[in-house]
């Protein structure tokens, strides 16, 4: 619940301020400063500080208290290292990637070059946060956590939006990214500093820790560096190919899109510490109960964020964005829906793999990603102009069902055939009668917010419905929801 408030509360203040800054800033500006930002989020951030969630939640479960320090410690050193050689490889090619790579045009090349002088910054801060904003993870504090990100994403979006209406620029708004990113570091740090007051950092490496730490994160920073990789190659291909403003139709969507792996990967960030406790307990039978029961509930999630936002792309970005923008956007919206949906699918066996220590299967699935895509992007984006890059990105989505099985035969020596049957059966039917509900709805009520959910709630009734017709949740875990839903209620008595 705490996971799913970071995801929503920031949604909310980027859903309503999005439209003011775009169309403020214009749409090439904005293109230029969706990729100079996509270069700190998605270049160089190699977060070994994942490692920190695994180990810790280890050693805790093992009763190895000690090793919690060292951890922390030989983390944070080489995050240090790392995010310096980092920041200075940002700035060092920055003319490169103004002038030769992205071919920005002439007259916005300035800005580009000082926005990712600043981003270098921003990335170095980056990297020493995900040392930090890992500890509240290890320790189960998601309320810790969840507090943090939401201020932090809330006062990023808003100070945009703010500097943007006082007439402010790209670099400006990038300045204001790196200040919040550094705002929000010295928070983690506290945070982690209150939450396990038994770990001691020093500025040491721990030599018998290093090659763990760097063996499990050698493979999280192979899978981060080509989803990264493939971040940036679509806005820089789109720019260099079609123009920035190309860039601002696509990212646009996109982040309606992205949200729905944003919000998936928020209610199951619980996943990856309690697999790495049940794997250090070799504990197979609380792993598939917490495998089983995490698909059952994302999946209808999944299903129904997908349909709604294929189906109803074109009145959501009216109401959001305007028609004009809706005319270029939601063909790519749509595809994209899909494709994000099916990434969505993956957290799962995701946390799974990197908690029970080899993600190196998730670095394999990346490469598959990143080469499939941009080699079919290189022929499809000319031919389908920003269409083309989202067909791309799902065909190589498409081998997401051949990975669940391969980690469940991987994890649990067997495929869960009659799970998946019963699954499929309810979702499959479930979601053609609330995509058909909402297609006849749409095409019959007016435009405005209003009507939009009006027909995504009725939608959401008879999805509902046919969820209990079908039997979709055992009596189990019926009971385990109304538990849940008393505890709650108990809790706000």
């Amino acid at each position: 619940m705490f996971g799913f408030l970071s995801w929503l509360l920031p949604l909310g203040a980027t859903f309503v301020l999005t439209p003011l800054i775009v169309h403020g800033l214009g749409a090439e500006a904005y293109g230029l400063y969706a990729l100079v930002m996509g270069f700190v989020a998605y270049s160089f951030t190699f977060n070994v500080g994942r490692a920190i969630t695994k180990y810790v939640a280890a050693y805790r479960a093992s009763s190895q208290h000690e090793r919690v320090g060292e951890v922390l410690s030989t983390t944070l050193m080489i995050n240090l290292i790392m995010g310096t050689i980092s920041a200075l490889a940002l700035a060092l090619s920055a003319d490169v990637l103004v002038t030769r790579v992205l071919n920005i045009a002439p007259e916005l090349q300035a800005n580009a070059r000082l926005a990712f002088y600043l981003a270098a910054v921003g990335l170095l801060i980056t990297m020493l946060s995900q040392v930090f904003n890992a500890v509240p993870q290890a320790v189960h504090r998601f309320d810790v956590y969840a507090l943090i990100a939401t201020l932090t994403g809330i006062a990023t979006i808003v100070g945009n939006a703010v500097l943007v209406w006082i007439g402010y620029g790209v670099k400006t708004l990038v300045g204001w990214n790196v200040v919040a990113t550094a705002l929000s570091c010295a928070v983690y740090f506290v945070a982690a500093r209150k939450l396990l007051p038994e770990a001691h950092l020093t500025l040491r490496l721990k030599k018998d820790l290093i090659s763990g730490i760097l063996g499990f994160s050698g493979a999280v920073i192979a899978y981060q560096v080509m989803a990264n990789l493939l971040l940036l190659f679509e806005r820089g291909w789109l720019t260099r190919t079609l123009g920035s403003s190309a860039v601002t139709f696509y990212v646009v969507p996109m982040t309606i899109a992205t949200y729905i792996h944003a919000f998936i990967t928020s209610l199951t960030l619980v996943l990856f510490p309690l697999a790495s406790e049940a794997g250090a307990q070799e504990d197979i039978a609380r792993l598939q109960t917490i495998y089983t029961r995490a698909y059952k509930y994302i999946s209808l999630l999944v299903v129904f964020l997908v349909v709604t936002i294929a189906v109803g792309g074109r009145p959501l970005l009216t109401n959001w964005m305007g028609a004009d923008f809706a005319a270029k956007s939601t063909q790519v919206l749509a595809i994209q829906a899909v494709a994000f949906g099916l990434m969505a699918m993956l957290i799962v066996p995701w946390q799974i793999a990197d908690g029970l220590g080899f993600p190196w299967a998730n670095a394999l699935l990346s490469l598959w990603w990143l080469l499939c895509t941009a080699l079919l992007a290189i022929f499809l984006t000319p031919l389908l102009g920003i269409e083309g890059m989202a067909y791309s990105r799902l065909i190589g989505m498409a081998v997401t069902p051949i990975f669940i099985l391969l980690i469940e035969r991987r994890v649990f020596r067997r495929n869960l055939w009659e799970f998946w049957r019963h699954v499929g059966y309810s979702l499959i039917l479930s979601g053609v009668v609330a995509g058909l509900a909402q297609h006849l709805l749409f095409r019959r009520l007016p435009q405005g917010w209003v009507w939009f959910l009006f027909a995504v709630s009725v939608s959401g009734l008879l999805f509902t419905a046919m969820l209990l017709v079908t039997r979709y949740m055992d009596t189990d875990e019926q009971q385990w929801l109304r538990r849940f839903v008393a505890r709650i209620q108990s809790s706000n008595a």
